[in-house]
C-alpha cells in the first residue's frame, strides 16, 4: 500500500522540477524582455506550489501512517522550502508586481527546482 503514496510522492517531485523550471524560464523571459507580470505565469507559479503542497501532503502521509522516514532527516527541510518559497517571495513583492517583483518571484521558482533536486537525493 505504502508504495502507491511513494508513487504519489516522487510523481509530485516530476511535477515541481517541470512546473518550476517553466516558472523559472518564464519569469527570466519576463524580466530580460522587461514585460510585465502576466496572468500566465501566476498560474504556473500556483502549479509550482500546489505541486509543492501535494507532494508534502503525501510526505507526511508516508512518515506519519507508515512510519517511513527518509534516510536524512535534511530532506524535510528541503521539503518545507518547496512549500513556503513562493508565498515567502509574494510577502515581498508590491501590489503592482513590477519588473522587480517578478525577478523575486522568478528567484523563488529557482529556489524550489534547487530544493526540490536537493530533497530527492536527501530522500533517499
Amino acid at each position: 500500500m505504502s508504495t502507491y503514496f511513494i508513487g504519489f510522492h516522487e510523481f509530485t517531485y516530476i511535477q515541481i522540477l517541470v512546473f518550476g523550471v517553466m516558472a523559472v524560464v518564464w519569469g527570466a523571459s519576463l524580466v530580460a524582455r522587461k514585460l510585465p507580470f502576466t496572468d500566465g505565469f501566476r498560474g504556473i507559479l500556483y502549479a509550482t506550489a500546489w505541486s509543492g503542497v501535494l507532494q508534502a501532503f503525501w510526505g507526511i502521509i508516508l512518515y506519519v501512517f507508515f512510519g517511513l522516514r527518509p534516510n536524512d532527516m535534511l530532506h524535510l527541510v528541503y521539503g518545507l522550502i518547496v512549500v513556503v518559497a513562493i508565498p515567502v517571495a509574494f510577502t515581498y513583492t508590491s501590489e503592482k508586481l513590477n519588473r522587480r517583483d517578478t525577478l523575486i518571484i522568478t528567484f523563488a521558482a529557482f529556489v524550489i527546482v534547487a530544493a526540490a533536486i536537493r530533497g530527492f537525493f536527501t530522500g533517499k
